[in-house]
């Protein structure tokens, strides 16, 4: 240890010091790897967290959670399961949850822009006497009412505006006043909201006044409610959201003391035998690894993603510091005759690259944490448009994910310097001693064609192979992830290959120039550094061009399903329906005064609800089948071929199915499958597939009339209108909005406008990371001929001494840098062919289950290639001109 803090004081931190800002641009590159994985971590881990099952802080931590595995709950299952639990020490807290909305601003906004609340209604009577010696529980109401010992009272400032706020602030208000509602400190500050505030909320298709009646306080020493969390009186949610006598689920919690597991598992016994078909059990622990495994795929795509800035980052700590070994190897040479040993070197160089890695990861935690705030608002918007409600505005930093970030920063560091440091202690003295003896290039077999070129069968093979299956139905490419990996390291390798057919053939029409012979000569018998080189750049143009392939194709492939099926003229839905997993709905009447106007030629009511399968929840939807015929024929992968499937006489066995829910629940048409509704379990043929690029979790479609007999609702999700000859959509729009305020009304062509922009927000942290790739490629290039020019400094001398011009020398290494880019980036784009195929018919496939069309967008490409050649070449002709003043006789 004695030797190893000589070497890092005398030798490393002497060069540092001397080369501050190559040192402080190393730190920042490797750092900017760190932060962009950080900070989509932090970000998915901040949108996730949001998910999480809220009710606890009302209800403390339950222990068991039941729901329905279709629909809702009766709230007669409460009198079923008090009399089949008896005397048992058991707390029952009925839930009942829905979204709400702000009212419009404008018509100018956009799907998205106004946030979206989740209600939760609890029985406060119950929860109270539950949560006898809380504090925390209490202080809700200890805002309402000054009556409560040790709660704060009402300030002057806080005196009720009206007097139903007055009301809702005494305690048994709450329960009188159907429109009392609880509110979380923080939004409450954000909002400037207080006791006796009227706070107005779109619920279904009607506009709510609510009034604070008291302010959930944070708990210094637990979770903490989410800002778009409110809470109310059971009976008041029921009334408000048109739900009374309907459960969303039913929490229980077993009294502490003697024998707490195994009365536990009795009263999980009693429920499942009772609930049998009706309804899940499970733990909130559970509910909310759901909730995970919902966003997991897209998460983790996003992640996987996110580590390509950190593998470029790697790439470039090994250029850095096999780099270092050149300039630093005449004093190698001294310390290895002075005796050092070259295991001693090694671990010196191993502990410089851990240094530096503990650096990056240190200023990458900054990075990443001041990234994540912008990233975790793309990501929400994301998880809004296409999973579930989050009102995540930013992310917070957790020791467990900056060790994280500093152990994976540090890994790569020495990872990449591994090599370097086994070439700077595996060098005999007398060799290292010779000034300017080139650099040993690394071990020859990799430089083979045959490698790469087997490492890419290698990748066809793992194409092959399925994904890896989960519980809950999620599914992971693993060997895709493997096959891409293997193909831009056999391409790597291929492109390091073709450096010396490439110069020979350039070298043939560029014979006259002497900097362009001179950068071919270079290449004919490619070093190490430059196969890197082209290889690190193949990598990058393969990975941003490969998805731009992936973007390209499913924007060709929306725009086909857009056309194809979205051709009615008016499409409405509440206008509180701001995400995915909006539980706003159109009550009957109406959707009937809707459907009903003069104007309207036809019309289709959709109802949607969740369902629980054996492998995963699903969507189950209700709707006109014979309208899709009739105007808006949807995108068939396998179209019906029994038209028993259009009449809603026959087709009460017959269903339509998403492709999407093949791919997850592994039927094909004429399946059968089995769906659970509350009637009973009911059997299913499935009679077509249809493509659909709004959901991955499946869509099962079957009649309306059979949906809202099973489920016994006529409230529904959405209508499609069919105008009348002559009527104008604006015009219509324009009067069903001022008729029904609380709807959401588009024309067909909005519609489109709003699906694509979706589609482009979706993809908006994608580009950034493929921009963050090519940048550090690029750099990545500077580097390595800065490394090749230390070595040549004696030829640089030589071509001085001879006449050659330091400009020409400039331009000989910018020749040198293009070529090098030229290839790594053709191969980049050839690989990407290949990628993009892997992608979209592999790892989207089997991630999502979409089928799109493979489609090439040359113009992006050519512009990717153009941008990397002059970035290439702009960076290799200010490192040329840099080499070109290297004197040869001192030390750099």
């Amino acid at each position: 240890m004695g030797i190893l803090r000589l070497l890092l004081g005398s030798t490393t931190l002497r060069h540092w010091r001397r080369e501050p800002r190559q040192t402080a641009l190393l730190v920042c590159i490797l750092a900017l790897g760190v932060a962009v994985y950080l900070s989509i971590r932090l970000a998915n881990r901040a949108a996730v967290a949001s998910f999480a099952n809220f009710t606890g802080l009302v209800t403390e931590e339950s222990d068991w959670v039941v729901t329905a595995t279709a629909g809702d709950l009766p709230e007669s299952v409460l009198v079923e399961m008090r009399d089949a639990l008896g005397a048992r020490a058991v707390d029952l807290v009925p839930v009942i949850e829905t979204t709400a909305t702000p009212p419009r601003r404008s018509e100018a906004e956009s799907i998205g822009e106004r946030p979206t609340f989740t209600l939760v209604g609890v029985d406060l009577v119950s929860v109270q006497n539950a949560a006898v010696g809380r504090r925390q529980d209490r202080a809700w109401f200890g805002q309402a009412t000054d009556a409560t010992p040790g709660e704060r009272a009402p300030s002057d400032a806080e005196e009720p505006s009206s007097a139903s706020a007055r009301a809702a602030l005494a305690f048994w208000g709450v329960f009188t006043n159907g429109a009392a509602v609880f509110v979380p400190e923080e939004r409450a500050r954000l909002d400037g909201l207080r006791v006796g505030s009227a706070l107005r909320l779109l619920v279904n298709d009607a506009e709510r006044e609510l009034v604070v009646a008291g302010i959930i306080p944070r708990a210094a020493d637990g979770p903490n409610p989410p800002p778009n969390m409110l809470v109310m009186d059971l009976p008041a949610l029921q009334g408000v959201s048109l739900r009374t006598g309907r459960l969303d689920r039913v929490e229980f919690r077993v009294a502490p003391g003697h024998a707490l597991a195994e009365r536990r598992e009795d009263v999980r016994a009693v429920l499942a035998r009772l609930g049998e078909g009706r309804w899940r059990l499970a733990t909130p622990s559970e509910r909310r690894e759901a909730g995970e495994t919902m966003t997991r795929a897209f998460r983790l795509n996003l992640t996987i993603l996110s580590l390509l800035a950190l593998l470029v980052g790697l790439y470039l700590v090994f250029q850095a510091l096999d780099g270092a070994v050149v300039r630093r190897r005449e004093e190698i040479g001294i310390l290895r005759s002075l005796g050092v040993t070259a295991g001693a070197i090694r671990r010196a160089w191993l502990a410089e690259a851990a240094l530096l890695g503990l650096a990056g990861g240190l200023v990458g935690a900054l990075m990443g944490w001041a990234g994540a705030q912008g990233a975790v608002r793309l990501v929400g918007r994301t998880m809004n448009a296409l999973y579930q409600a989050t009102s995540v505005r930013s992310a917070s930093m957790s020791w467990v994910e900056l060790a994280g970030a500093l152990v994976l920063s540090v890994l790569a560091a020495v990872v990449a310097g591994w090599w370097p440091s086994r070439v700077a202690s595996g060098q005999p003295p007398a060799q290292v001693m010779v000034r300017h003896a080139p650099q040993p290039t690394a071990g020859a077999w990799w430089t083979r064609p045959w490698v790469g070129l087997a490492t890419v069968l290698v990748g066809w093979a793992l194409s092959r192979l399925g994904p890896l299956r989960f519980e809950g139905g999620f599914r992971f490419p693993a060997a895709g992830y493997g096959a891409a990996l293997a193909w831009v390291l056999g391409g790597g390798v291929v492109a390091g290959a073709l450096l010396g057919p490439a110069a020979r053939a350039l070298g043939r029409v560029a014979a006259r120039s002497a900097p362009l012979h001179l950068a071919l000569a270079h290449l004919r018998k490619p070093s190490g550094r430059h196969r890197l080189a082209a290889a690190g750049l193949l990598v990058a143009v393969a990975m941003t061009s490969g998805m731009a392939i992936l973007v390209a194709s499913f924007d060709r492939t929306m725009r086909g399903w857009i056309e194809r099926t979205f051709q009615a003229d008016l499409y409405i839905s509440s206008d509180g329906a701001q995400s995915a997993s909006t539980q706003n709905r159109i009550p009957e009447a109406t959707w009937r005064a809707v459907v009903t106007r003069p104007e309207v030629a036809d019309w289709n009511v959709i109802h949607a609800t969740p369902v629980q399968l054996a492998k995963g929840e699903t969507i189950l939807a209700g709707a006109d089948l014979a309208f899709s015929r009739r105007h808006a024929p949807l995108a068939w992968r396998d179209a019906p071929g029994d038209d028993a499937i259009w009449d809603p006489q026959r087709n009460e066995g017959l269903a339509l199915v998403s492709e999407a829910f093949v791919e997850r629940f592994g039927t094909t048409q004429d399946d059968m499958i089995e769906l659970p509704t509350p009637t009973g379990t009911r059997r299913l043929r499935v009679a077509g597939v249809f493509s659909d690029y709004g959901n991955e979790r499946g869509s099962v479609v079957v009649e309306r009339v059979h949906f809202e007999r099973w489920h016994g609702t006529t409230m529904a999700s959405s209508i499609v209108l069919a105008l009348k000859p002559g009527a104008v959509d604006e015009e219509a729009r324009a009067a069903l909005r001022r008729a029904h305020p609380g709807l959401q009304v588009l024309t067909n062509a909005h519609l489109r406008r709003e699906v694509l922009r979706v589609f482009r927000q979706t993809f908006a942290i994608t580009h950034a990371l493929e921009l963050i790739g090519v940048v550090v490629a690029v750099a990545g290039l500077g580097m390595t001929l800065a490394a090749v020019l230390l070595e040549r400094r004696a030829t640089l001398t030589t071509l001085r001494a001879l006449g050659m011009t330091r400009g020409e020398m400039a331009r000989a290494t910018a020749a040198e840098g293009a070529t090098l880019a030229l290839v790594g980036g053709l191969g980049g784009l050839v690989v990407s062919l290949g990628l993009g195929w892997l992608l979209i018919f592999v790892v989207n496939r089997q991630t999502f289950g979409w089928t799109l069309q493979y489609t090439v967008p040359w113009a992006t490409m050519a512009a990717l290639m153009a941008m990397v050649l002059a970035s290439a070449t702009a960076v290799s002709l200010g490192v040329g001109r840099w080499g070109a003043e290297l004197p040869s006789d001192r030390e750099e």
